[in-house]
């Protein structure tokens, strides 16, 4: 890595933290921010200053005076862009469109034919860039998923091959983040259940088989080719995921290999008994090595708490930028 693309990894880092803080406080002043963040004080207004020359952040009413001159306050300017989240869960296309500061302004759902769901998603991309200023898509997919191109899907293998990232990016010159979805599950995890935790792995038992999230010291596990985790590919002769045993197999050898300090499982309408597939998971082994558990019904959040991640990460909440690779 160079040294500037290392320094503007760092000017990006220091301003995604800054908007994590407008967005969740509102209007700040520069020393709000700076309290808020492990970032200087001459660091956090060169950012605010470049934020409000491209029209990311408006400055706000004038804070009340604690003593000394009164303070300026910033805060985001929601229209600055918009964000498009679509989901393919099995045979619906969820759609969500976010703001600058991360408001659901507009939300959907069709129907399609599998043989129909690539052209379902440019369609919804169409229609939603015409209503909205809209700089980044990001694409849920339950296949196998790498650097935006469809390695392999059961359900659906007309698109196997396809780079979708790259054709959505031309098609509509726009940033677009493609990943499978429980990849997408782990790492919006990650960046909610704190700060020591960065070893988590994400499980649903649904309509497509078992999906399975994981990360391991902070970096998602994808693999050569987007594999990991495929478990659905394990063979067993009591392959039955309504049941307890082949759940728990599959739990049980997740916990040997990777050493979680946390599974979730993820409700669905399938299979919901979690407690006893994981108590079956964990018998005779260690008390060192069994991790925490945490059910939840929050499956399509935690995807999106993934895209939100992505966005941050790759720079793509900056208008305007040259898309990444």
């Amino acid at each position: 890595m160079t040294d500037t693309v290392s320094l503007e990894t760092i000017r990006n880092k220091n301003l995604c933290e800054i908007l994590k803080v407008l967005r969740s406080n509102g209007a700040c002043t520069l020393a709000h921010l700076t309290e808020h963040t492990d970032i200087g004080l001459t660091t956090v207004k060169k950012c605010i200053l470049q934020a409000a020359e491209w029209g990311m952040v408006i400055e706000g009413d004038i804070a009340e005076s604690t003593g000394g001159r009164k303070a300026k306050q910033y805060i985001l300017n929601e229209k600055y862009q918009y964000f498009l989240f679509l989901i393919v869960d099995n045979n619906d296309l969820i759609s969500k469109i976010y703001n600058f500061n991360f408001d659901e302004v507009e939300s959907s759902s069709v129907h399609f034919e599998m043989s129909d769901c690539i052209n379902s998603i440019y369609r919804l991309t169409k229609n939603s860039i015409e209503k909205y200023d809209i700089r980044t898509v990001c694409l849920s997919l339950p296949c196998i998923v790498k650097d935006g191109v469809i390695v392999d899907w059961y359900y659906n293998p007309s698109a196997k091959g396809m780079d979708i990232k790259t054709e959505l990016e031309n098609r509509f010159n726009i940033n677009a983040i493609v990943q499978n979805d429980m990849n997408l599950s782990v790492i919006g995890e990650s960046s909610t259940i704190g700060n020591d935790i960065n070893n988590i792995i994400t499980v649903q038992f649904g309509h497509n088989g078992i999906g399975m999230g994981e990360m391991v010291n902070g970096h998602l596990l994808e693999g050569k080719s987007g594999f990991a985790g495929e478990v659905s590919f394990v063979s067993d002769f009591r392959k039955n995921i309504m049941g307890t045993s082949f759940p728990a197999k599959i739990i049980r050898n997740a916990i040997i290999y990777l050493a979680p300090q946390i599974i979730v499982f993820y409700k669905s309408e399938r299979q919901n008994d979690f407690e006893r597939i994981f108590d079956t998971a964990i018998k005779d082994l260690p008390s060192y090595t069994i991790p925490e558990i945490k059910i939840s019904d929050n499956y399509l959040k935690s995807i999106i708490d993934g895209f939100k991640t992505l966005i941050d990460k790759k720079g793509y909440f900056k208008k305007g930028e040259n898309r990444n690779g």
